[in-house]
Formats: C-alpha cells, structure tokens, sequence
C-alpha cells in the first residue's frame, strides 16, 4: 500500500488595512452668526434691564391716593407710601407698598398700580365695622376681626361675646337678629353665645332674651309679636326666657 503525503504549499497573502476615518467637526459660518446674534442681543437685554432697574430712570414724581378717609387720614396714607418709594417707575416695590399699607389696622385691602410715566395710584378700602369683639377687637362685615387701637372704636357698636372659632357665625346671626327686631323697633346692644352654643341677646333697654340653641330666630320673632303686650303691663322688664315650646317666662325687674 503507498502511502502518498503532499506537503502543503505555504500561501502568503497581504490583508489589506483598513485606514482610520477623521471627520473634521465645526461651526458653519451661519451658525456662528446665529450665535453671535443671540448673545449681543442677550448681552443687550441684560444692559436694558439694569438700566430700568435703576432707581434714578423715570423716577416717580406724584402720588394720587383715593380713600374715603373716614378712619385712616390722607397724610397717614402719604406718609406710608412716600417712605416706601425706592425706586423709578419700572424698579418701585409694589408689593413692598402694598404690604405696609395692608397693616394699618383700619385699611381692609388695598391696589397700588403705576400710571405712565411717573406716578403711583393708590386706591384704600376702609375697614367697615359691624360690631365689637369683647373689649379687645372689631369685627367686620365680612365676620373677620381686626385690631385698631381701642380709642378708635366707634361707640354703639354691638358688643359680640362668643368662644374664638365663632365669631364668623356670631356676625351671620346679627345680621337675622338685627332685621327681626327692627321689625319690633328694637336695637340690640350684646349677644352672647355660650360654650354650649346657646344664645342670649340683651337689647338697649337692658332686657336680656334667652334664645337657646334651636329655631333662634324663630323665637325671637315670637318675642316681638308679644313683646308689646309685656310693656303695656310694665316697663320693668328684666329677662325674658323664650326656650318654652308653647310660651315664655318673664322676670320682671324687682
């Protein structure tokens, strides 16, 4: 048996390299306008901002206050606003005004706005009180408490005497009571409600009426009805308890 072996033919072959790529990167000439148009006009902006920021640029020359000045003067007002004034027509604080003017105890809300080119308008809402809280604060139409000095209380106010989370109701029901008795030509002078919610009103004349906790206003109409009668008798009232269903109990004055 002939045992045949070639030798293998040595090949050579070259493989061929591959050469790297290089991609040049840059800016297009209208890319590099484009920018440089966006930061002057940046640049630009920033330059106008300071310059309207700057309290000497059209500084305000007038103030023009509307108010009723019932309880907060003009000169008050003026004096408030012109303390406050730092800066031009663009620069001024507004909110920095609006707020001090807003502590006064007598002002309920205020709008400060500018007028072109140099003045401040300033329109005052006054405090309207509806009745007085204790000895210690007033309450106002809309049943909120504020706190001028105590000399500024109006006199004859009705005095409110609750726990503190009612006054906002204490104020809803004098605005019932005040209409049902002035059906009867009475004016009132206190209401007080109790911790258990009951209430109790005494009027000018120094008649107190116990209404209770239920239908309040249904017994005080029922106390003008017959309240009449009772000063045909005497004028001595002295308290009248109207929590009875079918009547009332009357404590005369000894």
């Amino acid at each position: 048996m002939k045992i045949i072996s070639r030798k293998a033919k040595k090949t050579n072959r070259r493989i061929p390299q591959s050469q790297p790529q290089v991609r040049h990167w840059g800016l297009s000439p209208r890319l590099l306008t484009l920018g440089g148009v966006v930061l002057l006009l940046a640049v630009a902006g920033y330059a106008i901002w300071l310059k309207l920021m700057d309290p000497n640029t059209l500084p305000l020359k007038q103030v023009q206050l509307e108010a009723p000045f019932n309880k907060v003067s003009k000169q008050l007002l003026y004096e408030v606003v012109s303390s406050r004034i730092d800066g031009g027509f663009f620069s001024l604080d507004v909110a920095r005004v609006t707020t001090a003017l807003n502590e006064l105890p007598w002002v309920s809300h205020v709008d400060v706005r500018r007028i072109w080119p140099d003045t401040l308008h300033v329109t005052v809402n006054e405090q309207v009180a509806l009745a007085r809280w204790r000895d210690q604060a007033l309450v106002n139409v809309n049943g909120e408490l504020f706190y001028p000095v105590p000399e500024t209380f109006p006199k004859h106010l009705v005095e409110l005497n609750g726990p503190e989370d009612t006054v906002t109701l204490m104020a809803q029901q004098f605005h019932r009571f005040h209409e049902t008795l002035q059906q009867g030509g009475l004016r009132m002078q206190r209401i007080h409600l109790s911790e258990r919610r009951a209430w109790e009103l005494e009027l000018s004349n120094n008649t107190v009426i116990a209404l209770g906790r239920d239908e309040v206003v249904q017994r005080l109409q029922r106390f003008v009805r017959f309240y009449p009668q009772l000063l045909a008798q005497t004028n001595a009232v002295r308290r009248v308890d109207m929590r009875y269903t079918n009547g009332f109990a009357v404590q005369w004055r000894g």
